[in-house]
């Protein structure tokens, strides 16, 4: 997440509270009290372990190694957030330091176990200071890995900005104890832990006099930013790999630590390539599913036939079909709209490879065109007279119930109303600001953004929306309105009562819908 505006000498976090970066003298002196704890934490008989960048993987895994215990109850670890001085990233640093999370989330364990760490038990720092990896047992790697356009048709049109992550892994080979563990966590080109970590490590290494063996492993993480945030860390399947067998033994170890694997047991990969690719094979799985889906929605839609009832009775063949998709308005986030981009660019970049992944870049293209579709169905229903219409849009985080909106597909939406002359409308119960879109003002609450609309888009599932009952509904909304369901909010006998009350409607998957008549006017409908 990034903050909503940067000035300089300052960083301003999403909820705008203002920070003020710190000067050398400011920073040294905070690490010189995080350092005596440390120290005191270690003769305890802690490890001291160091995560670098405090997005929304690193912040969660701080806060997960910190709150594991010995059997006696003691803190297993004393715990060190590191992340720049910048003002793109201080605010995190600030908040981690004050005992606060720099993620909204509904998974309410993150907040309290984060500030239990660092104002009651004292064992979770955060600063800026890069010297922080000289304290480590073990430095566990969590910087963003950016890529640049999100849809390309062809492997040679695939940019990855590398810059920031060569620096981070060279601030790591700079500062790093020479026996500590490095474990990347960053999702990774493949290759990259052994093709471009290890070199920048051992070159680094090698400049200051380093000659113990460098232990280095991957692990990939499935961390949801939901409600079971937390859990999705301490309390799920991991795998992992390392460079040599000692690496991968303390990585075992280390991940044993604050993993529940007595109910979730580890999977150890033959080596850092396979853990690299299994992370993006997964999300590339799962992003293709998505679109496979869409163009069975565009055959329904045409057909009239309702396809989340379709897909509900296949889903019980348990097993095999129980993971096939619903209908949907498209896909973002920080994974699927970009891991399949990493595969094939290592294939070409670093193993030389003439495979081409031709099935898996169309499922990222597909996806990433989905609100379009959703588009579509709205321009219909306002006659093809979108420019001076104002359009509510209802959801603008990437997945219900969380406030990241990172690649959000509503992005792409917004873009093509605001092109098309419209006047967009923005209403999220999980946001108060956008970060990526910071001048879209947020409505305050449902009502106020659908009052004055003419056309409502639903884009999100947000339980907020699926709470609403139908009676509600036909409050909101007006007669004349057109409204379209991209995510299966509203059932069968809202959609009914909302064209009662003289709606336009249609939904995505909902074929039956336009068989029924809802996309008309009621008298239309009536008369034909």
């Amino acid at each position: 997440m990034n903050p909503v505006r940067t000035n300089e000498g300052v960083s301003v976090a999403p909820d705008r509270t203002v920070y003020l970066l710190p000067g050398e003298a400011d920073s040294q002196a905070g690490f010189a009290a995080i350092r005596a704890k440390a120290s005191h934490f270690r003769n305890a008989g802690a490890q001291v372990i160091v995560v670098q960048g405090l997005g929304f993987v690193g912040v969660a895994v701080a806060a997960a190694i910190a709150a594991a215990r010995d059997e006696h109850g003691k803190p297993r670890f004393f715990v060190i957030g590191v992340d720049l001085p910048l003002p793109q990233t201080y605010w995190k640093v600030a908040k981690v330091a004050a005992g606060e999370t720099p993620i909204v989330s509904p998974d309410q364990d993150l907040p309290q176990m984060l500030h239990a760490a660092v104002c009651e038990v004292g064992n979770l720092a955060a600063t800026t200071c890069e010297e922080a990896y000289a304290l480590a047992d073990v430095i566990v790697v969590d910087v963003p890995l950016s890529v640049g356009e999100r849809t390309v048709e062809s492997p040679q049109d695939i940019t990855i900005e590398l810059h920031h992550f060569h620096a981070a892994i060279r601030a790591v080979g700079r500062q790093m104890a020479p026996e500590a563990l490095v474990l990347v966590e960053t999702t990774v080109p493949a290759g990259a832990t052994e093709k471009i970590v290890l070199p920048i490590l051992q070159e680094e290494r090698h400049r200051r006099g380093v000659t113990a063996p460098l232990h280095l492993a991957h692990a990939y993480e499935r961390v949801m930013p939901g409600p079971r945030y937390l859990a999705s860390i301490r309390s799920f399947f991991r795998s992992f790999a390392g460079i040599d067998a000692e690496s991968a033994r303390r990585a075992r170890a280390f991940l044993t630590a604050f993993i529940d694997t007595q109910q979730f047991p580890l999977w150890e990969l033959s080596d850092t390539t396979s853990s690299e690719l299994a992370k993006l094979l997964e999300n590339s799985y799962r992003a293709a599913n998505i679109a496979f889906i869409h163009e069975w929605t565009l055959l329904a839609e045409q057909l009239g036939v309702n396809l989340f009832e379709i897909v509900d009775s296949i889903r019980v063949r348990k097993g095999t079909h129980d993971n096939m998709r619903y209908p949907g308005f498209g896909v973002g986030g920080y994974c699927l709209t970009k891991d399949s981009l990493l595969a094939q660019w290592a294939s070409v970049h670093l193993f030389d490879s003439d495979v081409t992944l031709d099935m898996t870049l169309q499922a990222l293209r597909t996806n990433y065109q989905m609100p379009l579709h959703t588009l579509g169905h709205l321009s219909d229903l306002l006659d093809g007279e979108l420019s001076g219409k104002t359009i509510a849009v209802c959801g603008v985080a990437y997945l219900p119930g969380v406030a990241d909106t990172r690649n959000s597909p509503t992005e792409l939406l917004l873009e093509k109303l605001e092109q098309a002359g419209a006047r967009p409308v923005v209403h999220d119960p999980c946001l108060t600001t956008w970060p990526e879109a910071p001048h879209i003002v947020l409505a305050s609450d449902l009502a106020t953004a659908l009052r004055d609309a003419d056309g409502v888009v639903l884009a999100v599932p947000h339980r907020d929306y699926l709470n609403v009952t139908a009676e509600q509904w036909t409050t909101y909304c007006r007669a004349g309105q057109a409204v379209v369901d991209a995510q299966n909010i509203l059932d069968d006998h809202t959609a009914e009562r909302l064209h009662a009350a003289g709606c336009r409607l249609r939904g995505v998957g909902k074929g039956h819908w336009h068989k029924r008549g809802y996309s008309c006017h009621k008298l239309e409908h009536a008369a034909s």
